[in-house]
């Protein structure tokens, strides 16, 4: 039991949405105290299928419903009736057709917000068709943001568009919760997956095609290896990121800590032709071998340099800081049985946030969401 009431308790939230953007948005709201309805297809979210699903998916409960159906459109609209907030990620005219746009819904429950994160806004020349994450970095440019090795377009491994959308809608849903106790009305909240991306593009664009060659090398990814990839050294025991900036004066030149004598300061080294920094490079790689990692990170930071051990996961996950500040918590899972998850990255210290429950089965809560609506 809480023992706190979360900050949005007594709030009820229709969640309808697949993928990573919407159930991670709604997650956000969930272990702030509201109260999370899943609403699924008959056998489930056939998102359930990826692992992510089990954090994405927690701290609610689980109703299946068929909406074609006259039956099922008989319930979710008397649960419209008990909730404050709708969410879906459906592409635009999905819920039309099925009854239950804002415009109906707003007609007849005028107090519900509804946040609609479809891969596509309304009215974008590409929002009928079917889309998810790859597409839309696809379709935004994002790919072609991204230099690596070889001319041309690279898939991002890391879900931006839908990095980009889930706190677009944890805030929209606030901001429109926040109107509603001025106006007493809900209103109609949009994003997309492509507004997601958009999200990131706050940065200075560059066409990659015509970048000049110095780009290349400072910002690759992959091949060849860039400036920061050059900055990963493995020890004796481990791996570390030593970089060249630190903000502070350093009293000892890295390479003075590592013994290399007539190394060129970071700024005459960029400035190198290539073949000359790998000679360098190697010489220095085969310095780090001779140090253990935290021995290197403590003498670089004795003298004011910037630099971190690279962890694994398994220590990250096992760090005291972490697991006392709530970041990694254990949930039993009905499936898979015990997991090691993310905790809340909100803190609210008045109204603290809660894992509220594992990924619920599909329809685990059916008999007492029916019971609650009075069926």
């Amino acid at each position: 039991m809480r023992a706190v009431p979360g900050a949005l308790d007594g709030i009820r939230i229709l969640d309808l949405t697949w993928g990573i953007a919407g159930p991670l948005g709604v997650l956000l709201l969930a272990e702030q105290g509201a109260d999370v309805i899943k609403v699924e297809p008959p056998g489930g979210d056939p998102f359930r299928a990826y692992d992510g699903a089990r954090v994405w998916n927690r701290s609610r409960r689980s109703l299946t419903v068929d909406l074609k159906s006259a039956e099922g459109a008989e319930v979710f609209d008397r649960l419209l009736g008990t909730a404050d907030v709708v969410v879906e990620s459906f592409r635009p005219g999905v819920m039309e057709r099925l009854g239950f746009g804002f415009a109906s819904v707003h007609e007849r429950h005028p107090r519900v917000v509804y946040c609609s994160c479809p891969a596509y806004p309304p009215g974008h020349r590409l929002s009928d068709r079917p889309g998810y994450d790859a597409l839309v970095q696809a379709s935004s440019g994002q790919m072609w943001e991204q230099p690596g090795w070889r001319m041309g377009p690279i898939f991002l491994h890391m879900p931006m568009p839908s990095m980009g959308a889930f706190p677009l809608v944890s805030t929209g849903i606030l901001t429109a919760l926040i109107a509603r106790e001025r106006t007493g009305r809900g209103q109609q909240v949009t994003t997309s997956l492509f507004q997601g991306a958009m999200l990131y593009t706050t940065q200075i664009w560059q066409h990659v095609e015509r970048a000049p060659a110095q780009f290349h090398e400072l910002m690759g990814k992959s091949y060849p290896p860039g400036i920061h990839q050059q900055m990963i050294f493995e020890c004796a025991d481990g791996w570390v990121h030593a970089s060249v900036m630190s903000g502070l004066t350093p009293t000892k030149s890295q390479d003075e800590i590592l013994g290399l004598d007539d190394a060129p300061d970071p700024f005459t080294f960029m400035a190198m032709p290539p073949e000359e920094r790998e000679k360098i490079n190697a010489a220095r790689r085969e310095k780090f071998k001779e140090w253990r990692r935290d021995d290197i990170v403590a003498a670089f930071q004795e003298h004011n340099h910037a630099i971190e051990a690279i962890r694994t996961p398994h220590e990250q996950f096992a760090h005291p800081q972490l697991i006392a500040n709530g970041l990694v918590r254990t949930v039993i899972d009905p499936v898979v049985g015990e997991t090691t998850q993310i905790g809340t990255p909100l803190h609210m210290f008045g109204t603290p946030a809660e894992i509220r429950g594992p990924q619920p089965e599909p329809g685990e809560h059916n008999a007492e969401i029916f019971a609650e609506l009075g069926f």
